[in-house]
C-alpha cells in the first residue's frame, strides 16, 4: 500500500512557532495553543524535555506529565559519563556543534530534579495498548492528568511505532486533546496503519505542519521519509476559512534537520 501524501499537506497556519533544542527534539506547532491549553502528555522524552521546558515556559500553570520507561537514576549517570568522554573526543577532533551537544549531557541530571517538581511529572511507565509491564494506556495517562487539574490536553508523542497500536485512545476519549505533535515512524512499513490512523485524526483535527524527520530512509518516487513529524489541532480552535498551505517544505527559518550533518527533508505531497 502507498502513502496517501495529499493528505499530509498542511493547512494554512500564521503563528507557527518552534519550541525544544536543536535539531533533533524540537517540535513545531501552532503558538494559539497556549490561550486555551493547561495541560502537556509527553510520551518517550528519553534524556531530552527541552520541549516541555520551552512549553512551561509559555504557561507556567501548565501541568505537565511525561512518561518513559527507558529512563532511571543509573542510566542518567550512565549517560553523563558517556557525554564527558565523548566531549572530549569531540573537542579533540574540534567538532564545536557536537562538543556543545555532549557538554549540555553533563548536566541531565541537575536538570532532570530542577525540571520536574512540583506540577511537571515523570512516569516511568511504558505507554501501550494495555498495561502489561509497567505500561499505561493514552487513556490512562489522559485519567491522571484531568484528575490533576488539566482538562485541555496538547499531546506530543515519539515512541518508535508504538503509536500504530496505541492511538485509537484518542479517538474514543471524551476529554478534551486540543492538539497533537506526533512522529510517526517507518510509514513506509506500516502504511496501511498509518492511512487509516491519519484518515480518522483528520475527521477531528487538522494538520498544522509536518517535516520529515532525516535520520530515516526516504522511499518511492519523491524519496518521502519514512519518519515524519505531524502537528495536530482540534478543528473546533481554528476560526475563518481553511485553505491548505502554499509554503514549501521544510520551512526556511523554521524547520532544523534532525541530523544537523545532513540535508533536511523536502516533502512533496
Amino acid at each position: 500500500m502507498t502513502i496517501n501524501t495529499k493528505n499530509l499537506r498542511p493547512i494554512e497556519s500564521t503563528d507557527l512557532i518552534r519550541m525544544g533544542r536543536p535539531n533533533d527534539g524540537g517540535y513545531v506547532i501552532p503558538e494559539k495553543i497556549f490561550s486555551f491549553c493547561d495541560g502537556l502528555l509527553s510520551y518517550g522524552i528519553n534524556k531530552d524535555w527541552s520541549f516541555e521546558k520551552d512549553f512551561w515556559k509559555k504557561n507556567p500553570n501548565a501541568i505537565i506529565h511525561c512518561y518513559d520507561h527507558s529512563v532511571s537514576f543509573l542510566t542518567l549517570i550512565f549517560f553523563t559519563i558517556k557525554s564527558f568522554f565523548l566531549m572530549i573526543v569531540r573537542l579533540v577532533l574540534l567538532d564545536r556543534k557536537r562538543f556543545e551537544k555532549e557538554f549540555s549531557g553533563l548536566f541531565v541530571i541537575p536538570d532532570y530534579f530542577n525540571f520536574f517538581q512540583k506540577n511537571r511529572v515523570y512516569f516511568k511507565d511504558r505507554i501501550w495498548f494495555n498495561n502489561d509491564k509497567n505500561s499505561k494506556t493514552v487513556n490512562d495517562t489522559l485519567t491522571e492528568i484531568y484528575s490533576s487539574g488539566a482538562k485541555n490536553i496538547f499531546l506530543k508523542m515519539d515512541i518508535e511505532t508504538a503509536e500504530y497500536k496505541v492511538l485509537d485512545d484518542i479517538f474514543k476519549t471524551k476529554k478534551n486533546i486540543v492538539g497533537m505533535a506526533i512522529e510517526f515512524h517507518k510509514i513506509d512499513e506500516y502504511s496501511k496503519e498509518f492511512n487509516l490512523l491519519i484518515d480518522k485524526i483528520l475527521e477531528k483535527f487538522y494538520i498544522v505542519h509536518a517535516h520529515g524527520n532525516n535520520y530515516g530512509k526516504l522511499f518511492g518516487k519523491n524519496n518521502f521519509p519514512s519518519t515524519i513529524e505531524l502537528t495536530f489541532i482540534k478543528k473546533d480552535y481554528v476560526v475563518g476559512p481553511v485553505k491548505n498551505s502554499s509554503k514549501s517544505y521544510p520551512i526556511d527559518g523554521l524547520d532544523q534537520p534532525n541530523r544537523f550533518s545532513k540535508p533536511d527533508c523536502k516533502l512533496i505531497f
